[in-house]
């Protein structure tokens, strides 16, 4: 497996992703474990020293039952003292005795009311934790019953109290710093576990997310080669499963068009080689002196006049059309009826249409003259391309309906006959340069696939479009449209 890999390159990001967020979640963890551990030390120690100072407030300095029971599940240093600092009561430790002074830094602070934690080394030089909380003596001054209403609930308590000692307790830290040390290092363990986990999913998730890729992008190898009939099955995810599908469309239609493309070669080789066989043919005999009468030298040479003029307008439909799609012609607009022009076309493919006893008729809303803004001649172009496309593919006995009108600012024309149709499969390949649906009988009007093209290009020139819309067994029907010549004049 290659190191730059789309599978290395995404496995490794989504490592690198859990591998950052877990890190955070282990720095934030093991910070907020150490902080909340002493938090709820600190909370609990306080709270113990305040069941004894009530206690005492109670008894003042008397260490009967109610202090004992306040002290029975503390495990801890306990020291009082007085107001001056003096212990009055120690119990936990021998590095201190009674009428000792302890805690003088801490004194004032007390004496005022205020709660005080603190990190010393006071228990055999071992880190240690200290809380204190003052002792108070309530000192509620005399009062009438006047006084009393005057006081009521608009005095606090707490103004009548005074402090008349402190209780601290001391906790050796190590217990813990052990017990937080040993949570740390089960959170390194689970975060160890969480990365292997972690990169196992990934690789598979990676694998499972860039196989369907690889294998899109080898099918797509073996399309470039030449190879149309690759197609992907995938089962993954909606957008890699349409990507497949896409690619698998794509192989089928440049199947198609390279169907169509050698479809197009033999039959340019085979429509060049007809003509090209006959004036070889017939000029041979006419050099060789085989014609012995004057009607057989003017029989051949009308024969090679015939097949001359149906070579130049092969070679002229490949040339015109390569030259529309390079944009290397330039329309010629003016304004004109098309109206006229419809006509004027359908006359001029009305022998072909008789034929085969093919009719085709005109429908027009109203008496408009139509007037656009186009290359006359290359719409002229259009329509006998479209009406000769008709007739060919139109049954015996059969019907051509030209209809056209005006709406806002377009003029719509649309040819329709009633004859073979196009299969839907077909419809999208119709307007490809190398497509024909077969070959035509009509000498007069088979040509090698070009004509669509060509009117989808003409009309894409003028910045219009071309549509098509037909039913196998009933007929098609070509509608374009066109500038009316007001609309284009104004602007």
């Amino acid at each position: 497996m290659r190191y730059n890999s789309i599978i290395v390159k995404l496995w490794g990001a989504i490592n690198l992703t859990i591998l950052l967020v877990l890190l955070m979640s282990l720095v934030f963890q093991t910070r907020f474990l150490s902080s909340f551990y002493f938090e709820e030390k600190t909370k609990s120690l306080r709270e113990d020293a305040q069941d004894i100072a009530r206690a005492l407030e109670r008894n003042e300095y008397i260490f009967n039952i109610p202090f004992i029971d306040a002290i029975k599940n503390v495990n801890d240093v306990i020291i009082v003292t007085d107001d001056s600092g003096r212990i009055i009561y120690i119990t936990g430790t021998t590095e201190y005795k009674q009428n000792w002074f302890f805690g003088l830094k801490y004194l004032d602070r007390i004496m005022k009311g205020e709660f005080i934690h603190d990190e010393n080394k006071m228990l055999k030089g071992l880190d240690s934790l200290i809380v204190g909380v003052p002792i108070y003596r309530k000192n509620i001054p005399l009062l009438d019953e006047k006084q009393k209403q005057l006081y009521d609930q608009q005095v606090d308590d707490d103004e009548f109290q005074q402090a008349m000692g402190a209780v601290y307790i001391i906790t050796p830290l190590e217990p813990l710093e052990i017990t937080i040390r040993a949570i740390k290092i089960q959170f390194l363990y689970i975060f160890l576990g969480a990365i292997i986990v972690a990169s196992i999913i990934a690789f598979f998730l990676s694998r499972n997310f860039t196989e369907p890729l690889i294998r899109i992008n080898n099918a797509a190898k073996e399309i470039a080669k030449g190879n149309y009939n690759t197609r992907i099955h995938l089962k993954s995810s909606s957008e890699i499963t349409a990507l497949g599908e896409t690619v698998n469309n794509l192989a089928k239609q440049l199947s198609r068009v390279e169907q169509i493309r050698r479809e197009f070669i033999s039959n340019v080789s085979h429509e060049l080689r007809t003509p090209l066989s006959y004036l070889k043919g017939y000029a041979e005999i006419l050099v060789d002196g085989l014609a012995d009468t004057e009607q057989k030298k003017e029989k051949y040479l009308n024969i090679i006049l015939e097949e001359s003029e149906r070579l130049e307008k092969m070679v002229e439909e490949i040339l015109q059309l390569s030259q529309i799609e390079a944009g290397s012609i330039q329309l010629k607009l003016s304004s004109f009826s098309l109206d006229a022009v419809i006509k004027r076309t359908i006359d001029k493919i009305l022998p072909l249409a008789v034929k085969k006893n093919i009719s085709i008729k005109y429908n027009k809303i109203d008496d408009d003259l139509l007037l656009c803004l186009a290359d006359e001649n290359r719409i002229k172009q259009v329509l006998i391309n479209l009406l000769a496309n008709a007739v060919e593919h139109s049954c015996y006995h059969g019907n051509i309906l030209v209809s056209s009108y005006r709406l806002n600012d377009r003029i719509y024309v649309c040819v329709r006959d009633n004859g073979e149709g196009i299969s839907e499969e077909d419809l999208p390949f119709i307007w490809d340069r190398f497509y024909t649906t077969g070959k035509s009988k009509n000498k007069d009007t088979e040509g090698i696939g070009l004509g669509l093209s060509i009117v989808k290009s003409i009309i894409n020139a003028h910045g219009c479009d071309i549509t098509v819309n037909s039913v196998v067994g009933e007929g098609t029907e070509f509608c374009f449209w066109l500038p009316s010549y007001k609309e284009s004049y104004s602007n």
